[in-house]
């Protein structure tokens, strides 16, 4: 055991000579999680598609008086049931967004995230999709991928100043593998989740991204796009410059959409949160209320599988093999053959049906409780706000020689999920490569911009940070926040803490403040635990009527509200707590309420502008 700890560190120490990073050994470490993440991912692939194939393909293949109508109702509402059922006797009280779950536990918990988070997001979101919830696969694959890091990094006893890089590569893995896309898979959880570009965590996610799609190639033996774009797409197709006013309209139009749904969404979830049931019943409510309006769909004239050999409605469940047929232009030709892939007739009512059921589908999944991301329901929605754009400038004359609806459909998908989420970056870059389609890539851009600009003139936070909010989480700017974060009170110099007790006379403080130069005082029981804080502005104020002094005692002037410091609390959080009271100093204590020394928040300004310092 000795001989290979001395291997070991003679393989460290040589190295760090050669000019490797003392941290070398994260990059072999990200490439395990990448591998492990990409056969989770393709497990959880494979388990949404059985789970749809069980409750379409068997329980939806069943026949008697009404049968059609009713499953519709039946199969949503029982889909939600289960998951409600699963969430409560795994003694969860609902079922939590995936990707504010994971930002959450990097900010309060230094990212540890159980294994059992991300096996109850598997079993839970794979029912919600297979039975026609509306919802996506991107927030529990990325719940997944980050317990696995998590996990992995915990049994390796990987220090806490990595934990962050080992979960985000986690999520890059299983958002690359999941939808084909390494390079948006890096940027995803860069932009979203970590918010810190830094080389340190650049490195180990690109390595995890790789590895994970690798994988997945290696475990399904194929190598496509999550959507088959038609050569006739992209073939001939020059972004010119004549078509800027076209996709600038777009580009308001998704930003308009993906500010209504967050608006909807967020709406949603109040209602339902105002709703006096049983947390687990309301899974199977929303359900319910689902599949009615997969019943006035179908009484409005569209039951017949408007997708060829795609029978549930276009607005359940995930909607890929939906996309899938709006990218293709024949799906918008009067006379097209009836061929899988294909949508029968793209009437620019079907495509409005589609989206509207959509945004109210997702709203009444997500919102009752149901398990699944918002990023699948984003593309939905964004490829028929284009397609259906692109078929009124059609009837109107003024689409351009040589345009197909499915080249807008494709730029309106990257708009509304850019909208959604506030990221232009990750937007494009997930479209082109879920597409394998270069070649429109400036209006993709474009769009992108655009709908993110106007969504934020409308919300300021999107869709992650408001939830995030709500758990009193603030997003800040990728550098200061990431570093806030990565810090805790023991790299903060304490100042000794001066300490008095309830029954001191107040003229103490007079005499303390000179012998000590301190301002703030800590009052504690006789076993020095913690009771209070006088602070210096208390005192100041005092002063002022300084024949009251003689007759005062401490406890007359201590404030009892001031919370206290763990030493293993990170800076964002003890930042927040001096701005939240307006104080220069809070007390740091043990698990036992003892006096450990104060922290004040000049030190933790001087500490995190010298660490900032260092790292360049």
């Amino acid at each position: 055991m000795a001989k290979g700890l001395k291997l070991t560190d003679r393989l460290n120490r040589r190295l760090i000579e050669s000019g490797f990073s003392k941290d070398w050994y994260l990059i072999p470490l990200a490439a395990v999680i990448g591998a492990l993440t990409g056969l989770l991912a393709t497990g959880f692939d494979l388990l949404v598609e059985s789970s749809g194939h069980f409750f379409f393909g068997v329980l939806g293949q069943q026949r008697f008086p009404g049968s059609r109508l009713a499953l519709l109702v039946i199969l949503p509402a029982l889909g939600g049931l289960l998951v409600g059922l699963i969430i409560r006797y795994a003694g969860k009280n609902k079922s939590e967004p995936g990707i504010p779950d994971v930002v959450e536990s990097l900010a309060r918990r230094h990212g540890e995230i159980p294994a059992r988070s991300g096996g109850l997001k598997m079993v839970t979101s794979s029912i919600t999709i297979g039975s026609g919830g509306s919802a996506g696969v991107e927030g529990p694959i990325i719940t997944i991928g980050s317990s696995m890091g998590s996990t992995i990094a915990r049994l390796l006893h990987i220090g806490r100043e990595h934990m962050q890089t080992m979960v985000g590569c986690g999520a890059a893995a299983a958002t690359a593998a999941i939808f084909n896309a390494p390079i948006a898979g890096v940027i995803f959880v860069l932009e979203i989740i970590l918010r810190d570009f830094s080389l340190r965590t650049f490195i180990p996610i690109v390595v995890a991204s790789v590895f994970g799609t690798a994988v997945a190639h290696a475990v399904l033996g194929e190598n496509q796009a999550v959507f088959y774009v038609p050569e006739v797409v992209t073939g001939g197709y020059g972004f010119a410059v004549w078509e800027v006013g076209h996709y600038i309209v777009l580009g308001v139009l998704c930003g308009l959409l993906g500010a209504l749904f967050i608006r909807s969404l967020r709406l949603s979830e109040k209602c339902w949160n105002a709703i006096k049931l049983p947390f687990w019943i309301k899974p199977a409510l929303g359900g319910a209320l689902l599949g009615l309006l997969g019943v006035g769909f179908y009484l409005m004239g569209y039951g017949n599988e408007p997708v060829v050999n795609h029978s549930p409605p276009t607005f359940f469940s995930n909607g890929y093999p939906v996309i899938t047929a709006l990218l293709n232009p024949e799906s918008y030709l009067p006379d097209h053959p009836d061929e899988p892939g294909v949508i029968r007739n793209a009437t620019l009512a079907l495509l409005a049906l589609t989206l509207a059921f959509k945004l109210v589908g997702t709203c009444l999944t997500i919102g009752s409780g149901g398990s699944g991301g918002v990023i699948a329901p984003s593309l939905l929605m964004g490829a028929t706000l284009g397609g259906g754009f692109a078929m009124i400038c059609q009837h109107l004359g003024i689409l351009p020689e040589g345009g197909t609806p499915a080249t807008f459909a494709l730029a309106g998908m990257a708009g509304v999920i850019a909208a959604v989420a506030h990221c232009p970056l990750t937007a494009f870059l997930l479209v082109f490569e879920i597409t394998a389609d270069y070649q429109v890539i400036l209006p993709v851009m474009l769009v992108a911009i655009l709908a993110t600009t106007v969504a934020q003139l409308i919300f300021r936070d999107s869709i992650y940070a408001l939830w995030l909010r709500d758990r009193g989480i603030k997003m800040g700017t990728y550098s200061d926040l990431t570093l806030l974060r990565r810090m805790t009170c023991h790299d903060v110099p304490l100042t000794p803490a001066v300490m008095v007790q309830p029954d001191d006379p107040a003229a103490r403080l007079i005499e303390l403040a000179e012998d000590y130069a301190v301002v703030d005082y800590v009052v504690t029981d006789e076993a020095d635990r913690y009771l209070g804080m006088v602070v210096g502005q208390d005192v100041r104020a005092t002063l002022v009527q300084r024949d009251a002094i003689p007759l005062m005692i401490v406890s007359e002037l201590m404030r009892t509200n001031l919370p206290t410091v763990a030493p293993h609390q990170t800076l964002d959080v003890i930042l927040e707590q001096f701005a939240k009271h307006d104080v220069a100093s809070l007390a740091v204590v043990d698990g036992s309420d003892v006096i450990k020394g104060v922290i004040t928040r000049s030190r933790l300004m001087r500490q995190y502008q010298s660490t900032l310092s260092e790292r360049g």
